[in-house]
């Protein structure tokens, strides 16, 4: 889930938006599957819960988890979850959760970001942040608030992202549009590539591509990654309650 968060969420770009221009709200729902090579491995989804107070404040309750398909459940089990309550004003993430339980691996992280004083407060510190840091969940989010033209025309653009107490940033390069076969027809697709930071996740960025939809949803459609073992694959398996009806070729 974590992988899948990272890929997802890489698309965010400082940029205007409009809120009631936003591509999702409140009841969307979006599952995907994981699979190396032809094996499948796991399941991410994404939900957005609610509108709720935090800080009064009104704010997006999102909710993603991550596990392993029942067959490695007997080998490495993960059960992942992430949520974030993003301010519906400034997209900015007020409050992130993470609970992560992979095979005997534990991390449980609860992040209070001050974004007038530019930290975020945790457990046990506070650690300062550049202006507008996202966490891993709300990243994704507000990356699909971006305006295509900047994107496309204005070369490659970079991420300040806050993880694992650690500020970071990520170099994004748009790479082409691609008609892509899905189930429910064929979608035109943006095409993406990430440079990642080197010892993070992947040690080589170049070789990720990410297709998210060229229509109002923004909505990430599917991810490979090349890896020394392989190739993985993140596809959209199933989506509710979208804000705008999904753009399908016709033929």
């Amino acid at each position: 889930m974590r992988l899948f968060l990272f890929i997802a969420f890489i698309f965010f770009s400082i940029l205007a938006f409009s809120q009631r221009n936003l591509p999702y709200d409140v009841g969307e729902y979006a599952s995907y599957k994981i699979s190396f090579g032809a094996i499948n491995v796991g399941y991410a989804e994404l939900e957005v819960k609610e509108i709720i107070p935090v800080n009064n404040k009104p704010s997006f309750h999102i909710i993603g988890k991550g596990r392993t398909a029942p067959f490695f459940d007997w080998i490495f089990k993960v059960r992942d979850v992430y949520e974030t309550f993003i301010d519906t004003s400034s997209l900015l993430p007020l409050v992130f959760n993470r609970e992560v339980r992979e095979g005997g691996h534990v991390i449980n992280q609860h992040y209070k970001f001050n974004h007038k004083n530019q930290n975020v407060v945790t457990k046990d510190s506070i650690f300062n942040i550049p202006i507008q840091a996202q966490d891993m969940l709300s990243a994704l989010f507000y990356a699909r608030t971006f305006k295509k033209d900047s994107v496309l025309y204005g070369g490659s653009f970079f991420v300040p992202i806050f993880m694992d107490d650690e500020n970071y940033f990520l170099e994004i390069k748009y790479l082409k549009n691609e008609i892509i076969e899905t189930k429910w027809g064929k979608v035109d697709c943006m095409v993406f590539k990430p440079k990642m930071q080197e010892g993070r996740v992947f040690e080589d960025g170049e070789e990720m591509k990410i297709w998210i939809t060229d229509d109002k949803n923004h909505l990430l459609l599917r991810v490979e990654t090349k890896i020394w073992a392989g190739l993985i694959k993140v596809v959209l398996e199933d989506y509710k309650h979208v804000k705008y009806t999904l753009s399908i070729i016709e033929e």
